[in-house]
């Protein structure tokens, strides 16, 4: 098939796309080329598809470099000296707390975020478990609690971090909101950011992400500063 100057242009710009990874509509390519969108559907109707988008994914799956959503540069966001330290007081709290209970409790959506915290530490070896009920603070041996909430403003959540505190446990809370009363009565505060937004003008709410991707980088920091340390240790022996 003879393709025009003007339609191997169109066909560059997209594989140029393609190829940076990227996901690109017919809007950026019309601006991009210089052309109607009228002129990029009629190149794809002479192709045999139906339209751009049937053009733009069949060409994406022939391609040798198929479009993945690859998050691995979050590390960058992750690299500012808030999170940082953020990072290494949770670190260093793993270690303090690696002998006694640790519970996990969490309010709305992110208890998908709980679950995850709670599926990690016992792959790591903690003694982690969500506290059903009051009593599961009256232990010889008081640890660590984490509490996950969005808005921190709960009449449940400050009930229980308060019996928690009584019974000497030390309470660390995960929200977006730092002046919150579960700010303000936790121990530590770990903000973590979100966003709230209505269905008819919806935003991305990232703090369950956030939640997941900030314990990851916990743990990294744990097993390079704590358990490879300790590996070496027993090598050495």
């Amino acid at each position: 098939m003879n393709f025009t100057d003007l339609e191997n242009t169109i066909l560059n710009r997209i594989n140029y796309y393609i190829g940076k990874n990227k996901r690109v509509n017919i809007e950026t390519i019309a601006k991009d080329c210089f052309v109607s969108k009228g002129t990029i559907v009629k190149l794809a109707k002479k192709l045999g598809f139906s339209g751009y988008s049937e053009m733009y994914y069949v060409t994406l799956a022939s391609s040798k470099k198929p479009f993945s959503a690859d998050y691995s540069d979050v590390k960058q966001i992750f690299q500012n000296d808030r999170s940082q330290n953020y990072v290494n007081t949770l670190c260093d709290l793993l270690w303090n707390y690696r002998n006694s209970k640790i519970y996990i409790d969490s309010l709305g959506i992110c208890d998908t975020a709980r679950d995850y915290y709670l599926q990690k530490l016992l792959i790591f070896g903690f003694n982690a478990s969500s506290s059903y009920h009051s009593q599961a603070f009256h232990v010889k041996n008081p640890g660590l609690y984490m509490f996950m909430s969005y808005s921190g403003n709960n009449s449940t959540v400050i009930d229980k971090i308060k019996i928690a505190i009584d019974n000497d446990f030390n309470v660390i809370a995960l929200t977006a909101n730092q002046n919150s009363l579960l700010g303000e009565l936790a121990n530590s505060t770990i903000v973590v950011s979100g966003n709230r937004s209505s269905i008819e003008d919806y935003k991305p709410n990232l703090f369950t992400a956030n939640l997941i991707i900030l314990f990851e980088f916990v743990l990294s920091r744990y097993s390079e500063k704590y358990l490879k340390s300790e590996q070496n240790t027993n090598y050495e022996k």
